[in-house]
């Protein structure tokens, strides 16, 4: 049986511009980032994380209005703070999740147009 999921992809118009918003922004490491044919086979990854995000063209995944990301924050509310600091816009939230009153949630745009839930679970 599986043990966890090894990557998921993310589409991005400028893979350069969306390896800085992970990297800058979110605090991704690159894992890879390789030539493949005429374009780029590259991967991020949370530090200590198992599942890599893979940042592909465009023209092979387009962006979504669901999630296209979920990330899992120990306090949703600082970190969207700290990425307002950013200069990251903050598309919804922080709010409590109608879902789970224990839950606190956020959503944000990539540079890319994709967007991202972030939440803290359970009161974490």
């Amino acid at each position: 049986m599986p043990s966890h999921i090894h990557f998921q992809s993310i589409s991005a118009t400028d893979q350069a511009r969306a390896v800085a918003f992970y990297t800058e922004k979110l605090g991704f490491e690159v894992e890879r980032d390789e030539a493949y044919g005429d374009d780029r086979w590259i991967f991020v990854q949370l530090p200590g994380a198992q599942t890599m995000l893979q940042i592909a063209k465009e023209s092979a995944i387009t962006p979504s209005d669901k999630p296209a990301l979920v990330l899992l924050c120990d306090d949703v509310d600082a970190d969207v703070a700290a990425l307002r600091n950013l200069g990251v816009p903050i598309h919804l939230g922080p709010d409590t999740a109608p879902w789970d009153p224990s839950t606190r949630w956020a959503m944000i745009h990539d540079s890319e147009g994709n967007l991202i839930l972030l939440q803290t679970v359970g009161g974490q």
